[in-house]
């Protein structure tokens, strides 16, 4: 059995972990030096706990991407790396390791959730959110759905010509992504190895193809209405159905951020973690260099002592995710004047647009009950991706792009142009998922680029405190319109004679067979487009895809550097400046390899590359 199988084996897990990794619930049980010792107003020394040091790193955040930055810094022996994690380490966490349907839904409102919840959709009924964030080593890359896919390859050219991130483009964030990745091709389903990485941490690989509600069902219906087969969604053009592949190892256990980037590199003397430590701000030096504030450190509260304890460092990476970046940098001073200043936070550096562009994926639902006798766990799960051109007959087409033409509120110039783009050349823009579920049929339509905004800020000084957030779903009528007509093709493909032997039979509808047989929800009675929308309306979900909370160009540089600082920096999914056709995983995986490739690039070039360094009117 290989090294990476026998990862999965919980007492491995902590034989692997003795010397660098530190519970704050138990650090006498840990042999490495720590900071637990220290108490709270003291400063410990990154340099000083363990020995000599060039370059020292304090992560904040040891998620998707933070564990992976983390451990490609490590690679040079003469950086010093610091992870403060919030959650505990999660590796006794049965839930985690298994991919089934079961062990997936255990996750949300558990231990090792953060139990997020929006504020009410003033456009959705009035209804909340609860939004699943891993609070525990690996980040929501431990708690996710593991689907590995890549977006249109505009979505990624626009972060550098439409919103100024220079080098950040399909080629760049794409070969990153293959650098963390390691795809096996499962016998039996298409795939194209060349658009794969072959020897990155995270393992990932489709599921063996069981049953046959799927290709003989599903797939001929998507063809019959005008879809296509996919043979690999991953070459930038992710349109057509596929059988997509999920990250994990050929056992069929997840392949994560923590025990496939940081663990096997757990003994590395310059990799050190600490788990239970809720960073409560970032520390500033009263001098200014080159006119931009400077950090030289964090302070965090110990989770077994609730002491609080500074850390310093020579430069501080956010790694929180959408919800924790914002709050970290506003708990620090970065951000709005309006929102810090009535919590007593000073301003450090005025950039309100740090929380802002808040954006999610919202959902709809199309559930079909299977026919007697038929049985669809753990089936192989499919992606259908459909473009504006595909989804929409011509007259629809025109409505949605008057609809487009409208910004939101929150929608920035440049994001708003973006989506005119996408939709103009025709990029993925609806993704049917097709999942596993015992007894139905499940479509899940996901509007990929939703054109509201909304935002995340504090409400309290009080680290501890979650902030608020508004996921202003459906704000833009673009977004509900798309979104109806999403459902009624998903319809379209249940009515179809390759899926309907597949379905349980129910009597007519009332207009006479306007909805197929076995379906559930939308339900008989709603056969309108108003029927429709008032429907996903008060059944809207998400994808559990938030980004964009601290956005390249407004918030940060190419370099990921926050404006108006020296040495602080984003790695995380908040940096996406729009929504991408893709489960957004792997792009987060390569935001943190190219993070490290940057990082590690000479001192002079991060010091002096001001490159969209300006806080614009924009930004404000």
């Amino acid at each position: 059995m290989s090294f990476r199988r026998l990862l999965c084996a919980s007492a491995l897990f902590a034989l692997a972990l003795k010397a660098n990794f530190v519970s704050g619930q138990d650090p006498e049980d840990s042999t490495s030096t720590t900071a637990e010792g220290v108490e709270g107003g003291d400063v410990a020394s990154a340099s000083s706990l363990f020995g000599s040091r060039r370059t020292t790193y304090v992560v904040v955040g040891g998620g998707t991407a933070g564990l992976a930055v983390a451990t490609r810094l490590s690679e040079d022996p003469s950086n010093i790396i610091y992870v403060l994690e919030a959650g505990a380490d999660g590796f006794n966490n049965p839930n985690i390791a298994n991919l089934s349907g079961p062990s997936i839904q255990a996750l949300p409102g558990s231990s090792v959730d953060w139990n997020y919840t929006s504020l009410p959709l003033q456009y959705a009924a009035g209804q909340t959110i609860a939004m699943t964030r891993g609070r525990v080593l690996g980040g929501s890359s431990a708690v996710n759905g593991a689907l590995f896919t890549r977006p249109n390859r505009i979505d990624l050219d626009l972060w550098q010509t439409a919103f100024g991130a220079i080098g950040w483009t399909w080629n760049t964030i794409s070969a990153a992504i293959k650098k963390a990745e390691k795809f096996s091709t499962t016998p039996g389903l298409p795939s194209i190895p060349s658009y794969h990485g072959q020897s990155g941490p995270i393992c990932d690989t489709q599921r063996p193809l069981v049953g046959e509600v799927w290709n003989k069902g599903v797939i001929p219906a998507v063809v019959a209405c005008g879809g296509k087969e996919s043979q690999d969604q991953n070459g930038g053009d992710p349109s057509g159905i596929w059988y997509a592949p999920k990250a994990m190892f050929q056992n069929s256990t997840r392949s994560y951020s923590a025990n496939s980037y940081y663990l096997p590199n757990a003994g590395r003397s310059n990799l050190h973690v600490l788990t239970t430590s809720t960073v409560s701000r970032i520390l500033w030096s009263s001098k200014k260099q080159g006119g931009k504030v400077v950090a030289t450190g964090v302070e965090y509260i110990n989770g077994s002592t609730g002491n609080k304890v500074t850390l310093s460092a020579d430069r501080v990476v956010l790694s929180g995710g959408v919800f924790g970046t914002p709050q970290v940098l506003e708990l620090s001073g970065v951000g709005n004047p309006k929102i810090m200043n009535p919590l007593g936070i000073s301003t450090v550096v005025n950039l309100p647009a740090v929380g802002e562009n808040l954006m999610e994926q919202p959902t709809a639902r199309y559930l079909a009950a299977l026919a007697p006798g038929l049985n669809n766990a753990g089936l192989q799960l499919t992606l259908n991706f459909e473009t504006p051109r595909t989804l929409l007959t011509p007259s629809e087409w025109i409505t949605a792009r008057n609809l487009l033409n409208t910004a939101p509120p929150g929608l920035s110039k440049s994001a708003h142009n973006a989506l005119k783009l996408m939709f103009d050349s025709d990029a993925v823009i609806i993704e049917f998922m097709g999942f596993p579920n015992p007894s139905n049929l499940v479509f899940l339509p996901i509007l990929m680029h939703p054109m509201s905004r909304g935002y995340s800020h504090i409400v309290s000084a009080d680290a501890r405190v979650a902030p608020a957030f508004d996921l202003a779903l459906l704000e833009s009528p673009f977004d509900l319109y798309i979104l109806t007509k999403a459902l009624a093709r998903a319809r379209r493909f249940a009515a179809q004679s390759s899926l309907t032997p597949f379905l349980a039979s129910t009597p007519p509808s009332a207009d006479g067979g306007a909805v197929p047989a076995g379906e559930l929800a939308p339900g008989a009675n709603i056969t309108t487009d108003a029927q429709l929308q008032q429907f996903i309306k008060q059944n809207v979900g998400v994808a559990y895809h938030p980004l964009g909370t601290a956005a390249l160009g407004s918030v940060v540089n190419p370099t990921l550097k926050v404006k108006g600082t020296s040495n602080v920096f984003v790695v995380d999914g908040s940096i996406i400046p729009i929504e991408p056709s893709a489960h957004p995983s792997s792009i987060i995986y390569g935001i943190g390899e190219m993070a490290a490739t940057i990082l590690n690039s000479p001192f002079s070039l991060l010091s002096t590359d001001d490159t969209n360094d300006s806080i614009t009117a924009d930004d404000q």
